[in-house]
């Protein structure tokens, strides 16, 4: 791998109808040059074959005028495709176009950039396919791997058409489920449903939360797995993959953080545990990944809610008033 490590921050830009200030924020706290974004669907192509482009549009040029560069998160389905936002749909080659129009316009070669030369060096390179499918929230509660390596296949198919340069992450996880007696592995249901997967994506995007930084377990088959507070399970996860002859594919930690919270979770932390955590991972990213990580995107910016009480509202490098935790400072060190 080349080019060093690339930091990046998730941070809630889109939906802010005041963007520029919203950019304005984030860029002066925290020195971000990286955002991951939802790039939704459901507002892109709001009836089947219909694209708006006013809003993103709009947001790609806020962006490339913050100096941010941009990694797209592709989810969100509208209403006409299936029964949840969070629904793979039944058919593919809907996303598929979605994913071939957003390249087509913001890519590297994209529509967008002809008409915006000064900023061309700020179209979007790489393209995050789907968010944590392997979880219940990213399928509507469903576990389908297959349903994810044909969405993979047809938009990774569609996109590398619409621009070869282009590059797409596929979602993984050491997520296993039973499916009638039987134990089944996220990564090799995904290659039982397409062997050649391999071709359809450039990356790996996961996301090793977890309060365990030191120790590693691997999968045993016909067993549950007892790694998931191990951030280090990332190192499992790639094993498969190369197993599976993909050990020229990169990972992306596309979100990681650790809640800066007092009650709900064993993922509680303190500001100052927050902050070493997040050094260690950098640290690791440095060191014992830096021949595959390439890039590590921290959840997330700002605290939800002043309540620390709920876990989900605190992963924030910053509190809800926008005064930062230490952790801040670690980020701001290691963004590049």
């Amino acid at each position: 791998m080349s080019g060093g490590l690339l930091v990046g921050l998730n941070a809630s830009v889109v939906g802010w109808s005041d963007m520029s200030p919203r950019f304005d924020q984030v860029v002066s706290q925290t020195g971000a040059k990286w955002m991951r974004q939802d790039f939704f669907w459901s507002m892109i192509e709001p009836q089947k074959g219909v694209f708006d482009w006013s809003y993103y549009d709009q947001f790609v040029q806020q962006a490339a005028q913050h100096n941010v560069h941009l990694l797209p998160l592709l989810f969100d389905a509208p209403t006409w495709s299936g029964p949840a936002y969070d629904s793979i749909p039944a058919d593919p080659s809907d996303y598929a176009a979605y994913v071939a129009a957003v390249v087509g316009r913001y890519g590297p070669h994209g529509s967008f950039w002809t008409s915006h030369p000064s900023i061309a060096s700020y179209a979007i390179q790489t393209f995050e396919l789907w968010n944590e499918p392997y979880y219940d929230n990213g399928d509507d509660g469903d576990y389908n791997p297959a349903a994810y390596a044909q969405l993979v296949k047809a938009a990774g198919a569609a996109g590398h058409a619409a621009d070869p340069s282009a590059k797409f992450l596929i979602a993984a996880e050491n997520q296993g489920e039973m499916v009638g007696s039987s134990w089944v592995w996220w990564v090799d249901a995904l290659y039982q449903a397409v062997p050649d997967l391999n071709n359809y994506f450039d990356g790996i995007a996961v996301h090793p939360y977890g309060t365990d930084l030191t120790n590693l377990t691997y999968p045993t088959p016909g067993q549950a797995y007892t790694g998931y507070e191990q951030v280090r399970r990332l190192e499992s996860i790639r094993q498969e993959f190369v197993t599976h002859g993909a050990s020229d594919k990169p990972l992306w930690i596309t979100e990681i953080g650790w809640p800066t919270c007092t009650t709900g979770s064993d993922r509680c932390t303190t500001p100052a545990g927050q902050a070493s955590d997040l050094q260690t991972v950098f640290n690791y990213a440095r060191t014992t990944w830096k021949d595959y990580v390439q890039a590590v995107f921290v959840y997330t910016y700002e605290d939800a809610h002043a309540d620390s009480s709920n876990p989900e509202d605190n992963y924030g490098l910053a509190y809800n008033d926008g005064t930062a935790k230490p952790a801040l400072a670690v980020f701001k060190a290691k963004e590049a």
